[in-house]
């Protein structure tokens, strides 16, 4: 009888986090990329500049001194400052 289906599977060892950069480095560059060229559509579109002024593009810039902080919990500083408060 084969156990292979039951087996625990094997984990290599947790990556460096050069490794995570290395991985993760272009995505991140992308998303940052398409997210700035978005903010630039937007804002040079017909009454682009009233719109810089919405609480969502105020969201978005708050949202970067997110990204340039050097503390760790960026992803669930993020979801508090991009989610509805809900019982506030």
């Amino acid at each position: 009888m084969n156990n292979d289906k039951f087996s625990k599977p094997v984990l290599g060892p947790p990556k460096t986090a050069k490794e995570l950069l290395d991985i993760y480095f272009l995505d991140m560059r992308s998303a940052l990329l398409e997210t700035a060229a978005a903010m630039d559509r937007i804002q040079r579109a017909e009454s682009g500049n009233e719109i810089m002024e919405d609480p969502r593009m105020q969201q978005l810039n708050d949202s970067l001194e997110i990204l340039k902080s050097r503390k760790e919990g960026r992803a669930e500083a993020f979801l508090r400052l991009l989610s509805d408060p809900i019982g506030e």
